[in-house]
């Protein structure tokens, strides 16, 4: 690895991806200030050697240094650097149990859009939903952990409306001041 990381270049994506797991190329050059090509370059050539790890979901190669998360908690971060998604789940956590209308209240886009963006926490396994009547309730799924990794990784913190969100995060069950 040690050569691999010989450059400084390199070693400045190298540092980037591990402290934000799961940007996509174009991120990681805007970040540091990179034409995309030699990103894409250098993150080719890093993970050919093995030290980091991209993952192709909808549209968009993500990153991850290699042996830091788990194919599960890569999916979970790929969904959670999306504004949307991420400020339903930060919803959730804050409500657990909202009825659909509730959510769309607060996240303030189109039903379609809602429903698109639920569907995709569901089959990601961060959310679930349980049917209440003619509605359905949506939660977060092992809310200790997903903050956990939002914690850990802070996927909001390159979202401008959302830097601040980590100072608003509690471990559930704890009482809200």
């Amino acid at each position: 690895m040690k050569e691999v990381l010989n450059l400084e270049i390199r070693r400045s994506i190298y540092n980037l991806v591990e402290k934000n797991q799961g940007l996509h190329a174009s991120k990681i050059a805007e970040i540091l200030s990179l034409s995309g090509q030699l990103a894409d370059y250098h993150l080719m050539y890093m993970e050919r050697n093995g030290i980091i790890v991209s993952i192709k979901e909808e549209g968009y190669r993500r990153y991850y240094t290699q042996g830091m998360m788990g194919i599960r908690d890569r999916k979970r971060i790929a969904i959670l650097r999306r504004e949307t998604p991420l400020k339903i789940v930060l919803f959730l956590l804050d409500h657990p149990n909202s009825f659909f209308k509730e959510i769309l209240e607060h996240v303030t886009i189109v039903k379609s859009t809602l429903s698109y963006h639920l569907e995709k926490l569901v089959l990601c396994g961060v959310i679930s939903v349980v049917p209440a009547g003619n509605e359905k309730r949506y939660t977060v799924v092992n809310e200790r952990e997903l903050v956990d990794l939002l914690i850990r990784y802070k996927p909001y913190s390159r979202i401008e409306s959302l830097k601040d969100s980590w100072v608003d995060l509690k471990w559930p069950g704890k009482n809200k001041q």
